[in-house]
């Protein structure tokens, strides 16, 4: 193998190690977008039991002033 050749085969696994690192970093920023979204969602979901936590207790206790 002279030198050319093993220097293209180098700039190919290169080229191949390259491609390769650009999948996965757009895989991670993929994955990072849909875990920023799962936040919001769970963020959202726990605003929401809460305020009808608060809502329950409230009625909870005009229920009781009804009595």
């Amino acid at each position: 193998m002279d030198i050319s050749t093993k220097s293209s085969l180098n700039n190919t696994l290169e080229e191949e190690l390259r491609i390769m690192l650009v999948d996965k970093n757009n895989e991670c920023a993929a994955l990072k977008s849909h875990i920023k979204l799962l936040e919001q969602s769970v963020a959202e979901e726990q605003e929401q039991k809460y305020r009808l936590l608060v809502e329950n207790a409230d009625l909870k206790k005009e229920l009781r002033s009804i009595k």
